[in-house]
């Protein structure tokens, strides 16, 4: 459901193995919840005593005119609702205090999630869907969790406890007050069947409508050189008026259940309110009786207002669940599993290798090497399998034939991620972050000191610019980098990558912002740096090859030839 051509399941069941994953999350809290739960019951214990003084002060103090037993009585039931009160508002917050926690456990086993998950995997996403599911789902779940654990177990508890204390008030009122509640009980079962639908074609929409509103933000400057608003307005107008559908839907059938079951709620209290008055009668019980019962009848039917209530909420909740947990449990399987760490030189092969995203092959038994402290060209024109050799060097996918080595190891041997943090890379088009030209350097290596920023700035012959700037490296960059040329956001991305002291250093397409020039500048510093690390340079223009000791040409997919420079 998070991929482009997969559909909304339509499956009422409930996912155990999600519930499962999802009861884990409190694993370490089970005593405490345990002890709000217990503290439940014994605050509904607490309303026994209540109604019997209701009671009491009904049939005895008023008939006799004992205003003082009467203002005690009074102060007693006072303290009695205190004492209740205090107890909700005590395990209420330790209970918050559980839930939000797990939801905080749950959010970073999210992120981390992410990081987990293959290149494939999000060159077939939906990232605005998956966004959505991030962000939304699991603020549905953090509600979810709330109405479940602070509201609806906690509410069960004590309904079940006021129950007892009205089968011991009046058993044959008690019996009217099941009858009316089985019917509630078929009412609630049927149109929760109803809300789950209703939600799940909501969030679908609302999915939908968060992918749009993201696209609107990233395709901005395209839509307007397409002179295309009015095309798009339309489109993002459909998936406006699905939301519009479904969310009324959904919200209509949520209040008519809400207000189904206080319906069904209010006549069962006019029902016991008629039958005792023929009980009155006809001498079966007294007045105070009576209004004792309908006392703690009162404080049944708020909590199952409460629990009325909750369900919805819980039912949102475990859409979003079900979809997290698919997250979660999404076969995308790592590329590479090797362990090993090794301290890199810089040499890389490829040997005979075969590579296609689809049915279609990208790279037809490539073999290329990259020695150690060699400076490399890869050469061919747009569409050759350049990029995608870069993204095989990078182990973000494996060959369906061939092997990879670095150095002499073999990729399936190494621990990737290790590997990566001794390679450097500048793309075509180099992301730039938000914020300022030192966040942008520094990203991904914590605390640096001025000097070894400055030294990556010099090598990547970006400090000469910045130092011109009004604020010099604490000039903010704007979204994306708008702020700054092609040729500024590609010496950035030179210096973070060298800021690492990378044993390669891969460059894709330079010379789409950089001139000649400054190409030569930047190699010839870097010939100078102690422990020369190697360079590939990928790109369709032929005249860089001038700069590098190693040339291979690449053309639909296969090496044409290798010439030293």
């Amino acid at each position: 459901m998070i991929h482009k051509a997969s559909s909304p399941q339509r499956s009422t069941k409930v996912n155990h193995a999600a519930w499962r994953y999802y009861r884990s999350l409190y694993a370490g809290s089970h005593k405490w919840l345990g002890l709000c739960m217990l503290a439940s019951f014994l605050q509904a214990i607490l309303f026994l005593p209540i109604t019997l003084l209701i009671r009491k002060v009904v049939d005895v103090a008023i008939p006799s005119g004992q205003v003082t037993q009467l203002l005690l009585i009074g102060s007693a039931i006072i303290g009695l609702y205190l004492a209740t009160g205090g107890i909700t508002l005590l395990t209420r917050k330790v209970v918050l205090n559980i839930t939000k926690e797990a939801i905080l456990q749950f959010r970073y086993a999210l992120l981390k999630r992410l990081y987990s998950l293959s290149r494939s995997f999000y060159s077939n996403a939906d990232r605005g869907q998956l966004h959505t599911i991030m962000v939304q789902d699991s603020e549905r779940l953090d509600i979810m969790s709330n109405a479940l654990m602070a509201q609806l177990i906690p509410d069960i508890f004590i309904s079940t406890a006021i129950a007892g204390v009205l089968i011991y008030l009046d058993w044959l009122l008690f019996l009217i007050v099941v009858v009316m509640f089985s019917a509630i009980i078929g009412v609630s079962w049927f149109l929760g069947r109803m809300v789950k639908e209703r939600t799940r074609d909501f969030h679908r929409a609302f999915a939908s409508f968060s992918g749009g509103v993201l696209f609107v933000l990233e395709a901005m400057d395209l839509t307007r050189i397409q002179a295309a608003e009015g095309m798009e307005l339309s489109r993002q107008a459909r998936k406006l008026k699905d939301l519009r559908q479904t969310s009324t839907r959904m919200a209509w059938l949520q209040r008519a259940y809400g207000s189904t079951q206080g319906t069904l709620l209010a006549i069962t209290g006019v029902s016991i309110l008629v039958a005792g008055g023929w009980l009155i009668s006809s001498g079966h019980t007294t007045l105070g009786s009576l209004l004792s019962f309908y006392a703690a009848l009162a404080l049944l039917r708020s909590r199952l207002n409460a629990i009325s209530a909750a369900i919805p909420r819980i039912i949102e909740g475990n859409e979003s669940l079900n979809r997290l947990y698919r997250l979660f449990t999404h076969k995308s399987p790592r590329p590479y599993s090797g362990t090993k760490k090794t301290s890199f030189r810089g040499g890389i092969t490829l040997e005979s290798v075969s590579f296609s995203y689809t049915n279609e092959p990208v790279l037809r038994g490539v073999s290329l090497a990259v020695p150690p402290a060699t400076m490399v060209a890869l050469i061919g024109p747009n569409g050759s399998g350049k990029s995608t050799v870069v993204n095989l060097i990078l182990g973000f996918y494996r060959p369906q034939n061939g092997r990879l080595y670095a150095d002499e190891y073999p990729y399936d041997e190494l621990d990737i991620a290790a590997l990566r943090r001794q390679i450097g890379v500048v793309t075509q088009n180099p992301m730039i972050l938000p914020g300022t030209i030192m966040d942008n350097i520094v990203y991904g290596y914590g605390e640096m000191i001025d000097s070894q920023v400055i030294q990556a700035a010099q090598l990547a012959t970006a400090h000469e610019f910045i130092t011109r700037l009004p604020k010099g490296y604490d000039t903010q960059v704007g979204e994306n980098g708008i702020l700054l040329s092609g040729g500024e956001r590609q010496r950035i991305a030179l210096a973070r990558a060298l800021l690492r002291e990378p044993r390669l250093l891969i460059l894709d397409e330079p010379t789409n912002h950089l001139d000649k020039e400054s190409i030569a500048v930047l190699l010839t510093n870097l010939r100078k740096l102690e422990g020369t690390p190697s360079v590939l340079i990928i790109s369709h223009d032929e005249r860089i090859v001038r700069e590098t000791e190693l040339t291979y040409s690449l053309r639909e997919g296969r090496i044409v030839s290798v010439d030293p420079s």
